[in-house]
């Protein structure tokens, strides 16, 4: 009998793809990747190369993602401190460990779900104590700074320190440093006496980053909203407006002139509700923006509550939106200044800081709906008026000054005396 030539080698590549395939199966997910529940993550890697630092905590970490990093391990011994602290008060019969671990491990898998990648080096105990600890410090934080709904000890280790506090602020609305809201819901319920007056959580909190959020007011919660996710999306939420978007969908929108070329087209600035600092409205040759409040932690927010955006795909992109229009309107220093003399801007940083800083915020971002489409092309038919340039020209070369105007009213004044005295002498000839 003859064999067929390479019938073995025909035979061994059979059983080697069959390997091969065995193992591609092996590493195959036969689950979802992705978890509705979702809502806390790593910054990309495309966002952060743009600044770092903005993204990443330097004096607290929240949650597990930076947890046990040797530079912020000092914060960890005034949690505990915290903690103990409010053990040693025990406002309620629930303020225990054993109550608080108890329905903590309860929310475990919930909690977990929350973050978007598995959290493997933390398991079961340890998860449910960071949980348990760091969640405790942010409530007591949040009762003590400023609403004093407990007393403040002499040796606070962080409420008695103005640097501390200011690092805090700034720490606890990072993306990649956030807590569950169900765990810090959980455990606030739990810690408190309920009697008329009394704060919520939601109220504490925005109280807490009252000057922190770009708003020169405090915030409000927004009734729109159903579900909070995070301190993160609760400062977020409360930015956004109070009442429903009644505009008309706009899909195609265009890039918005500049401060200096709208001034040239004849628009005028106006203030708006500092209550509703995304309520941009353009009417009658008038653009309406409400007040900004920029700090030195401007940036820090803008960048984390637009990368919340562009990870969550259940987030509107309201806050990209918001600075897409800025970077638009905002080019150069002086349109910085004329915004800052108007009262749109209310800065601590110089002019060119803020205009370097919009004219790279939204850099690898992705805006599926610009919020301010329609807006957008009502300002370019505005401006692309001629009559609007040509009066805005007259006035801002002949108009620009007291002198300038009473100098036309004079000379308009002689024109008509010299007209009617040539009419009555024409007159009085015939």
């Amino acid at each position: 009998m003859t064999e067929t030539p390479g019938s073995d080698a025909l035979i061994d590549i059979g059983d080697v793809n069959e390997q091969l395939k065995s193992s591609i199966q092996g590493k195959l997910s036969h689950g979802s990747l992705w978890n509705f529940q979702c809502c806390i993550f790593r910054v990309p890697a495309t966002l952060r190369r743009h600044n770092k630092s903005v993204y990443e905590p330097h004096t607290v970490s929240i949650g597990p993602f930076h947890h046990g990093k040797e530079e912020l391990k000092g914060m960890e011994k005034i949690k505990l401190w915290y903690l103990q602290d409010l053990l040693s008060r025990a406002p309620t019969p629930n303020t225990s460990l054993e109550v608080f671990i108890k329905h903590i491990r309860g929310l475990e898998n919930f909690a977990r779900d929350c973050y978007a990648e598995p959290i493997h080096d933390l398991e079961g105990d340890k998860f449910v104590e960071m949980m348990v600890v760091d969640g405790c410090f942010i409530i007591e934080l949040l009762r003590k700074n400023p609403a004093k709904t407990v007393p403040i000890e002499r040796n606070d280790p962080a409420s008695n320190m103005p640097w501390a506090i200011l690092a805090l602020y700034n720490d606890m609305l990072l993306l990649e440093n956030q807590l569950p809201w169900c765990v810090l819901e959980c455990l606030f319920n739990l810690t408190s006496v309920y009697e008329e007056g009394t704060p919520s959580l939601t109220d504490l909190a925005l109280n807490f980053f009252k000057t922190m959020t770009l708003m020169t007011v405090r915030a409000k919660p927004n009734s729109r909203i159903f579900e909070t996710k995070h301190l993160l999306d609760l400062v977020r939420t409360s930015l956004l407006s109070p009442v429903a978007d009644e505009k008309p969908e706009c899909p195609v929108w265009e890039v918005i002139p500049s401060v200096t070329d709208l001034l040239q087209s004849g628009v005028k600035f106006k203030v708006g509700n500092p209550q509703d600092i995304l309520n941009v409205k353009f009417n009658k040759g008038v653009l309406e923006i409400p007040p900004i409040f920029l700090q030195e932690n401007a940036e820090s927010i803008f960048r984390n509550l637009i990368a919340f955006e562009q990870c969550h795909p259940g987030c509107t992109h309201d806050i990209t939106s918001f600075a897409v229009l800025l970077d638009n309107l905002i080019n150069t220093s002086k349109d910085v200044d004329f915004l800052s003399q108007k009262g749109i801007i209310v800065n601590v940083l110089s002019n060119e800081d803020i205009s370097l800083f919009f004219n790279r915020l939204y850099n690898d971002c992705l805006v599926e709906s610009f919020s301010y489409s329609q807006l957008s092309q009502e300002l370019n038919k505005y401006c692309r008026k001629p009559w609007n340039r040509r009066c805005a020209t007259l006035k801002r070369e002949y108009f620009n000054t007291p002198w300038s105007i009473l100098s036309f009213i004079a000379a308009l004044l002689i024109l008509l005396f010299t007209f009617a005295q040539t009419l009555f002498a024409i007159l009085s000839y015939n």
